[in-house]
């Protein structure tokens, strides 16, 4: 009895509370007209910048002799309508190489959307296959689930409560059925500096790492015209994104950028938003960007170094007025916050140097400890409340949390009122990422949006298709369920027709993969890349490629099969 008392009279000035409606902030709302509607923009001769066609841009140089595209969008439909806006630009030359500055979907998915002359060059880094098989391969379900909520692919859109856009973009197309499998795999890629001829122009390509590890420029010396990828665009950087990445170094990133200061370049066209002309323009930009950045990571280490924690850090790290006065550094994507985050982590690792954060209790138990503070989960319910009512969302997001740990049978009351208190921090958000991710996770709670697992499960197959098929084997270790394999010693053999040959094994709750097949291992599977790819979706799919003899089944059975594939479910 107490306990429903209590919890009504937390509960009641939910009624009588003015809660505060949807909204989006006003600066947030003002840079949806960078990139939207699309616009194909010529900021010199020749030189074309598709904006606003899926998140990323693509480029088009129109050389003597031919057309060299850099990057190619996020998806294959994105992907052809930019062609179609090009194509009556190229005045019929031939598409001779295609350019990707960095690993990220939305710069390569698109490129078989672009008709590449047969002996073509796709152009990249050499360790651009490696960092695109991170994030498609082994880490693909956690990356795939968190992009989604970061890009607000399932808010509802054109609404005050709703999707406004991504910060650098106007959408993200790839998983509102853009289309997949577009990307093609480089053939010529380079470690430092590549200088060549391409379509009758010169090009000197450098690598240059801040955002990843593998970006590169592309620079035109004798026209004095840049493409920085993403080292740039008109938004603070994101030296740490929130769907998940590994360090961005922000001192490399400043000595980036400090290298395309170094060429004064005329004409600037990033990967993201428009193009810049004239060269005071873009040196005062470049020259603020890198400050920005610098600055961050000093005063994060100059905090780091007295002392204090992550927590307490970020009160500390402003920006100097001046650059954040700048258009180019309004926090439209990243943030002062999480980027000095990311550098106290880069540095020091996870622990923040407070001893009792070496080792917490199990989060249901601490949880429980949390709110019987409160005098129990119905009165921490109703505090959450109460702060809710006061405008303190961030601890009514926090204390709810504990509260659905701490008692399932509240749990439906806790996550409605997470729900809204995500909704407002979401409201107020200058970065799209932080409005996406508020907005979309209170959706979840809601079961107004698809969840983790829904997500993950309908992303995996399509991200997989253009990795190599290395890549592939090499998310079987971290898919194994331990558990499930704990005194199981199993192998299979898994033969990828023009790809190559993997011995699978299973020892006692570790995977191991190795090239070639082992004569002695009892089960071999053989099959072409994408068809092994669909037939992974479900024990279903698998029957039907098994049926159809898209998977044969060169030594065992498919009760073998199927109880060794079963090790890598749930």
């Amino acid at each position: 009895m107490i306990r429903a008392i209590v919890l009504a009279a937390g509960l009641a000035g939910a009624a009588h509370a003015q809660e505060p409606g949807p909204r989006i902030a006003p600066s947030l709302a003002a840079h949806t007209a960078e990139f939207a509607p699309p616009k194909t923009y010529e900021p010199a001769p020749g030189v074309f910048s598709a904006v606003g066609y899926g998140i990323a841009n693509s480029i088009m140089v129109v050389g003597k002799t031919g057309v060299v595209i850099i990057d190619t969008t996020d998806s294959l439909e994105e992907a052809k309508k930019v062609w179609a806006e090009f194509a009556p630009r190229a005045g019929g030359k031939p598409v001779v190489a295609i350019i990707y500055t960095h690993n990220h979907n939305d710069h390569i998915n698109g490129a078989a959307g672009f008709p590449l002359a047969k002996g073509g060059r796709v152009i990249a880094h050499e360790t651009l296959l490696r960092e695109a098989a991170k994030w498609n391969g082994v880490a693909a379900p956690a990356v795939a689930a968190r992009a989604a909520r970061m890009y607000g692919v399932f808010l509802p859109k054109g609404t005050p409560d709703g999707f406004v856009n991504v910060g650098i973009g106007p959408y993200l197309s790839a998983f509102g059925g853009g289309g997949a499998g577009g990307f093609i795999a480089p053939n010529t890629v380079f470690k430092d500096r590549l200088e060549l001829t391409l379509g009758g122009e010169r090009f000197v390509l450098e690598h240059a790492p801040g955002e990843t590890e593998d970006q590169i420029l592309v620079w035109m010396p004798a026209r004095k015209i840049l493409f920085p990828g993403d080292n740039v665009y008109k938004a603070f950087p994101n030296l740490y994104t929130i769907r998940g990445t590994s360090y961005r170094d922000p001192v490399q990133w400043a000595a980036s950028v400090d290298r395309m200061r170094a060429l004064k370049p005329d004409v600037l066209v990033p990967s993201h938003t428009r193009p810049i002309v004239g060269a005071p323009a873009i040196m005062g930009t470049l020259t603020n960007y890198r400050d920005a950045i610098r600055f961050t990571h000093d005063q994060a280490v100059r905090w780091m170094n007295a002392g204090l924690s992550p927590d307490e850090i970020v009160e500390k790290v402003r920006l100097p007025a001046h650059l954040a006065a700048d258009p180019y550094l309004f926090e439209h994507y990243g943030t002062v916050e999480w980027s000095v985050r990311s550098v106290v982590t880069g540095y020091m690792g996870w622990f923040g140097g407070d001893p009792a954060s070496l080792s917490f209790d199990a989060p249901d138990v601490r949880a429980a400890q949390i709110v019987a503070l409160a005098g129990g989960a119905a009165p921490a319910l109703a505090q959450a409340q109460a702060a809710y009512d006061q405008g303190r969302w961030k601890w009514t997001a926090e204390l709810t949390g504990y509260v659905g740990r701490a008692d399932p049978a509240l749990k439906p009351q806790a996550d409605a009122l997470q729900a809204r208190a995500l909704r407002q921090l979401g409201y107020d958000s200058v970065s799209p990422n932080g409005r996406n991710y508020y907005l979309q996770r209170a959706a979840e709670l809601e079961k107004k949006a698809p969840g983790w697992a829904q997500v993950t499960g309908a992303r995996q197959g399509s991200q997989a298709a253009g990795l190599p098929a290395a890549a592939l084997v090499a998310t079987f270790p971290v898919r194994l369920n331990a558990e499930k394999a704990a005194q199981v010693e199993r192998a299979m053999g898994l033969k990828l027709a023009g790809e190559g040959d993997w011995t699978i094994g299973v020892r006692r709750g570790v995977a191991e993969t190795s090239s070639g097949v082992a004569a002695e291992v009892p089960l071999v599977v053989a099959a072409a890349k994408a068809d092994w790819i669909g037939a992974l979706a479900s024990p279903a799919a698998m029957q039907a490629a098994l049926a159809s003899g898209k998977v044969r089944i060169e030594k065992g059975s498919p009760g073998d099969l199927a109880a060794f594939l079963d090790l890598f479910r749930g």
